[in-house]
């Protein structure tokens, strides 16, 4: 039964290392979702193994992305420097959640003078 075990861990950390995900790499092994995630929380082998080939995976992504950004792509080039460089990231302006929760209450306490008077 362990080397089955064994053999089915071993499959799905190969198959995640190709695939990148766990859904592939589950049936690759032959086990379910839930099986592989029950493995994950009582195997810390078997969780760092995982760890490594989302890794893997992603490392492999981003390479056939900075290739095609090398090539001419530019929307690849754009989320590639977006990843590597903060500069290029969009930026969200910041809000004053004290400020905000005041000018709420505000309206909220002239709406009651309204609705009294």
């Amino acid at each position: 039964m362990c080397d089955k075990r064994d053999s089915q861990k071993k499959r799905f950390i190969e198959a995640l290392t190709a695939s990148g995900t766990i859904s592939h790499a589950a049936r690759a092994a032959g086990v379910s979702r839930w099986t592989v995630y029950r493995w994950r929380s009582a195997d810390k082998e078997f969780r760092e193994d995982w760890d490594y080939a989302l890794e893997e995976a992603i490392d492999a992504i981003e390479s056939t992305l900075y290739q095609s950004a090398l090539a001419g792509n530019t929307l690849a080039a754009i989320y590639y420097l977006k990843a590597h460089r903060p500069q290029y990231r969009d930026r969200l302006p910041s809000v004053d959640v004290r400020k905000l929760n005041a000018e709420i209450e505000e309206g909220l306490a002239r709406l009651n003078e309204n609705c009294r008077g």
